[in-house]
């Protein structure tokens, strides 16, 4: 068989499985984060350590670690939620902040809003990006309907709408 009979081949296995869900809870955590001490950060700082040490000895071979992208998406999370609190902290003092419900729903709604305008394009011209922003910027409706910023109204206008340049005729 060549495998150990008392499971240490599971080690690390486990090791990952403890740091990911403790990860997990933290993101799913309503209880408010008070100081840059509480001990759910200790265990994003630990997470974050264990990915760390875990690339830096899987450096010469890329097909042991995870790929590139889950990589800076975990140091994305890890360090930027990490720097929300800290500077949260420094700023206010006396706020709080809950985990569960620190999301991305603006970022992905608006570059749900820049495809949509651009028709699904993944590759746009300057031109055509520059427009596309503007347009969102100053007439951007709400599509999530988990964002904390009200509900789209029925207005006619779109937030892909953009001057023509032509005078309307008002009677």
């Amino acid at each position: 068989m060549g495998q150990d009979k008392d499971g240490s081949h599971l080690d690390s296995t486990i090791l990952l499985l403890s740091h990911t869900s403790k990860l997990v809870d933290l993101f799913n955590d309503k209880l408010a984060i008070k100081s840059n001490s509480d001990p759910r950060l200790i265990g994003l700082d630990q997470f974050y350590k264990f990915m760390s040490d875990w690339r830096n000895e899987s450096l010469e071979s890329n097909d042991q670690f995870v790929s590139s992208k889950l990589w800076f998406d975990l140091q994305s999370m890890c360090l930027g939620f990490r720097s929300m609190v800290a500077v949260k902290q420094a700023q206010f003092p006396s706020s709080l902040i809950k985990p569960a419900l620190v999301n991305q729903d603006g970022v992905e709604n608006h570059f749900c809003q820049v495809r949509s305008c651009n028709g699904q394009n993944n590759n746009p011209t300057y031109l055509k990006q520059e427009s596309t922003q503007n347009s969102i910027r100053y007439g951007q409706t709400t599509i999530s309907s988990k964002s904390n910023v009200g509900k789209a109204s029925d207005s006619s206008f779109s937030a892909c709408s953009m001057p023509t340049g032509k005078k309307s005729q008002n009677p």
